[in-house]
């Protein structure tokens, strides 16, 4: 008898141990949005930690109308301090809504990742939330998009940060460049809430970004676009892949040291936009950096600082 309890027990640590090996490197499949009008002559607005829904968030999200944009980029930091409990949270209606309002009654789709605020609860709760709004795009924590023309990844960073899932996203991500780069990608995106590169008080990527998730990115795609600090920064070229931070939607934060390519920062409330455009190189974008100050109806945009960078693909 205690011989079989043995073999029963050893047989079930195998097969628990199995099942956790195959759940570690199976490579899940995220979603892959497929769409059909080409990123060449598209606008695309990045804005990043408009979670406080107060007057500098609300003239942001004007702004996002008035500058005429085709598609929002939202990087995370939905909701301050400490995300939402559920999808009915009335924090909902009084700090993620209101800042997106105008953009939503515009027609205007919003693409977002969650940021290190968004977990602080109930981060599963976001998927409910995104799929009550039509123009608000959730469809999983991390997500592959695919133009005629071009080709993105939204990520999930803060698992990277407290190694939730963090085998089972870079499986993924591998196998979606691999495939990305097979079906053709003249420009190549990354869109994230903690950019690997940072002028802010935050700082660069922390320790397990650096380890799992750098490496994937850097060298490999043509524009990263992250938030969580509170500037707008051109933080410059790392193996040809440029880093844009636009975290200010908000709140600002002070300034750390320069890292070693950057070419613009200011802690001030803004976004970016970039301009798709069709070259006999391939593709080309047009970055913006924007100030938006003062009345939230009427708000005061400035151009603060442009570049462009011109489309690789997947390399």
């Amino acid at each position: 008898m205690r011989r079989w309890l043995s073999y029963a027990a050893l047989f079930v640590a195998i097969a628990f141990t199995a099942a956790g090996l195959g759940w570690w490197f199976h490579t899940p499949h995220g979603p892959w949005l497929v769409h059909d009008r080409p990123l060449a002559g598209q606008r695309v607005c990045a804005i990043g930690d408009g979670g406080w829904g107060n007057p500098a968030s609300l003239a942001v999200g004007q702004a996002l109308v008035t500058l005429g944009c085709d598609q929002i980029r939202y990087l995370g930091d939905l909701v301050y301090p400490d995300g939402i409990l559920d999808a009915n949270d009335p924090l909902i209606d009084s700090r993620f809504l209101p800042p997106l309002q105008p953009a939503v009654d515009a027609g205007i789709p919003v693409y977002m990742v969650l940021g290190n605020h968004d977990w602080k609860q109930n981060g599963e709760a976001w998927l409910e939330v995104a799929r009550r709004h039509p123009l608000i795009h959730l469809p999983h924590f991390y997500y592959f998009e695919q133009w005629p023309d071009a080709c993105a990844f939204s990520l999930e960073t803060t698992w990277f940060e407290k190694w939730y899932y963090f085998h089972r996203q870079i499986n993924w991500l591998t196998a979606s460049q691999q495939m990305a780069h097979a079906h053709g990608c003249q420009f190549s995106l990354g869109f994230a809430h903690h950019p690997m590169f940072s002028t802010g008080s935050h700082g660069n990527a922390h320790e397990m970004i650096n380890l799992g998730l750098k490496q994937k990115l850097i060298g490999h795609l043509d524009l990263l676009v992250g938030g969580h600090d509170h500037i707008l920064s051109d933080e410059g070229e790392y193996q040809d892949t440029r880093q844009l931070i636009s975290g200010s939607a908000s709140i600002t934060n002070d300034l750390g040291p320069a890292s070693n390519a950057q070419h613009f920062t200011r802690a001030t409330h803004g976004l970016i936009t970039l301009d798709f455009e069709k070259t006999d190189a391939g593709l080309r974008v047009d970055y913006r950096f924007y100030s938006v100050l003062g009345n939230p109806q009427d708000p005061l945009i400035t151009l603060l600082w442009q570049g462009d960078q011109n489309g690789q693909g997947i390399r």
